[in-house]
């Protein structure tokens, strides 16, 4: 059994026009968003074995906000190729992860993270599960899904069973205090 989580970047600013897509902070907001999801990470034990985040200062922002939450020693990797990426791209790198992970985060972009978590949900399954009909409507930023794939190899991992088991969003958390 392999576990995937789909973290979308917090909440990033636009105050100033001039700045490139690629270097915008995140604001206020994403940062307390962050925290929210740091929190919800720490508080249900989701400790990924391995990171994968975009080069784009808003993941690599989140990424440095959820980390006081995880292991000091905690594996993450920043590929630039993340940047944007489409669903296929983020899923040809979760099928390379090592073997001996049994979890990894990917901290990126829409569309592409919307696409992969409605791809490993299933899409027999519309319709039925309040939770999947929830990521249809939206991935908002900062939310976090969370797949389970029925293999023992990451590189087998579209040739098998997914399914959909959690998403959470930043507004269905208490503030961080």
């Amino acid at each position: 059994m392999k576990t995937i989580f789909l973290l979308r970047h917090a909440k990033s600013s636009w105050s100033d026009p001039s700045t490139d897509d690629f270097e915008r902070p995140l604001n206020e907001r994403g940062k307390r968003n962050a925290a929210q999801i740091g929190t919800y990470l720490a508080e249900n034990s989701i400790l990924p074995d391995v990171i994968l985040c975009s080069p784009a200062a808003r993941a690599q922002e989140t990424l440095s906000l959820i980390r006081p939450y995880l292991p000091e020693n905690q594996t993450f990797m920043i590929n630039n190729e993340l940047y944007l990426a489409s669903a296929v791209t983020i899923l040809n790198f979760i099928e390379q992860v090592k073997e001996t992970a049994s979890s990894v985060m990917i901290i990126a972009h829409n569309p592409g993270l919307h696409e992969l978590a409605l791809n490993l949900a299933g899409r027999e399954n519309i319709g039925v599960s309040p939770l999947l009909n929830r990521v249809m409507q939206k991935y908002p930023t900062g939310a976090l899904a969370l797949a389970i794939c029925e293999t023992q190899n990451w590189a087998d991992l579209t040739q098998n069973p997914s399914s959909l088991v959690d998403f959470v969003c930043p507004e269905d958390l208490p503030p961080v205090i």
